[in-house]
């Protein structure tokens, strides 16, 4: 028997037809506009432009006559109101009593693209915007502002810094004899985070299956043994060294001071370190560091292998203690502070030490006002006027708001390079990552 190839399916006159689904229709790629065209997108942020301008203006097409004029201020009023309430969002983040406002960064480059001089993304206006200016700087650590960039770019350089500028560091511990109470695994990993002086500009990283050579390892040796001193008279003196610290390390130019059969497992010197590093010594960053303490008779010798890694792998490789940055803070009085409400913020939020003053008040009695002396204010004074804000009305009268591309840079380094060097050091990092997607596309 034949199957049917269709069936006939027959329904009342009476019965509701199904509302016909209307598709949108894909628009047709035209010779003069692309679908990737990007000319396509600039007149669209031209007509948004347009439309924003005209609205500024008050000329939406509302007629001129009785009562059009009264119309097109109060637009234009309306209009004000709003590009300054976008601005503030774009701007600036809102420090709250219990909460931050505007926290958000909007990355999408026609976000405000009906707002003038607003677009994508541009290297040459981020050339003319972007400033760096150092503020403090010493061996172990430098401040500077960096202006004109967002929070991701700022957050970029603090983990680079952290995590990929290269150092040198022990990363194998050989031990020869070790008598003290400390177990070996927690010497050697106490060993492992002594910083360690030595440019990682001038070695190489070690491959896994790699022997120790003069390119991709320093070598230092240590051996101490506690004991007392046995005086003229034969009798006991002072106890020596009991406290090992870290100018104990000694560094070996020639490699591994191992015995010969195990020498050849671990290192292959070719020639010196002297010949490269001439009178630089290598070693301990620090020479004060408590490595372990003994009592008399104990005794450690062992062998350190310093390579070279970043802190990605492990923190004893990050050339920093701490990195960090923070949005630069400004006061701004919305409303004037007058009479009562002027002896209540000075009360609450200003310090009345003279070398130390961010605000001052002008005038008496109720013609008294508070005025901005330093509009960053100090860190103490910041956190007053924010706690006060989070009572009623001093929100409309005062604000902390917080630039969102202007930052506070601050490194600290252990001491194994300078703090400016790890700075350049990130920027070349994060140059060949650009390149290298660059490359990619």
């Amino acid at each position: 028997m034949y199957r049917p190839i269709s069936r006939v399916v027959h329904r009342p006159a009476s019965a509701a037809r199904a509302p016909h689904r209307r598709t949108r229709r894909r628009p047709r790629a035209s010779p003069d506009r692309g679908f990737g065209d990007v000319r396509g997108v600039d007149d669209d942020r031209a007509r948004a432009r347009e439309r924003a301008r005209r609205a500024r203006e008050g000329i939406m097409g509302r007629p001129t006559g009785a009562g059009g004029g009264d119309d097109a201020d109060e637009i234009t009023e309306q209009m004000a109101k709003m590009l300054a309430k976008i601005e503030e969002q774009k701007k600036y983040l809102i420090a709250g009593a219990d909460r931050n406002a505007n926290a958000k960064e909007i990355a999408y480059g026609g976000a405000y693209a009906s707002m003038e001089g607003e677009g994508a993304f541009s290297v040459d206006a981020f050339r003319e915007t972007f400033a760096l200016t150092i503020t403090d700087a010493s061996e172990e650590r430098v401040v500077f502002e960096m202006e004109g960039c967002s929070a991701a770019f700022a957050n970029a350089f603090r983990r680079i810094i952290i995590s990929e500028v290269p150092t040198m560091a022990i990363e194998k511990v050989y031990m020869i004899n070790n008598t003290s109470v400390v177990p070996d695994e927690v010497f050697a990993h106490r060993l492992g985070l002594v910083p360690i002086k030595a440019d990682p500009a001038r070695f190489e990283y070690r491959g896994p299956n790699d022997l120790a050579n003069e390119t991709n390892t320093i070598v230092l040796s240590l051996h101490a043994r506690c004991h007392r001193e046995r005086l003229d008279d034969g009798s006991l003196g002072e106890v020596v060294n009991r406290s090992v610290y870290s100018n104990a390390l000694q560094w070996c130019p020639d490699g591994s001071q191992l015995p010969e059969e195990e020498r050849a497992k671990y290192s292959d010197f070719k020639r010196s370190q002297r010949e490269s590093f001439g009178e630089e010594e290598l070693g301990c960053v620090h020479d004060d560091i408590l490595l372990v303490k003994l009592a008399p008779g104990q005794e450690i010798e062992l062998e350190c292998h310093c390579v070279k890694g970043i802190g990605q792998e492990h923190s004893k490789w990050s050339p920093v203690g701490t990195c960090w940055y923070r949005m630069v803070p400004e006061i701004t009085i919305l409303e004037p502070i007058t009479g009562a409400d002027a002896d209540v913020f000075m009360e609450r939020c200003a310090n009345f030490n003279d070398t130390h003053a961010c605000y001052a008040c002008e005038g008496k009695g109720d013609k008294k006002t508070v005025k901005v002396v330093e509009t960053r204010g100090c860190d103490l004074c910041v956190e007053r006027v924010r706690e006060l804000t989070g009572e009623p009305g001093w929100d409309e009268k005062i604000a902390v708001r917080k630039h969102k591309n202007h930052f506070i840079f601050t490194i600290e380094s252990v001491g194994q390079m300078k703090p400016g060097t790890i700075f350049k050091e990130a920027v070349k990092i994060l140059a060949s990552k650009c390149q290298n997607v660059l490359s990619t596309l």
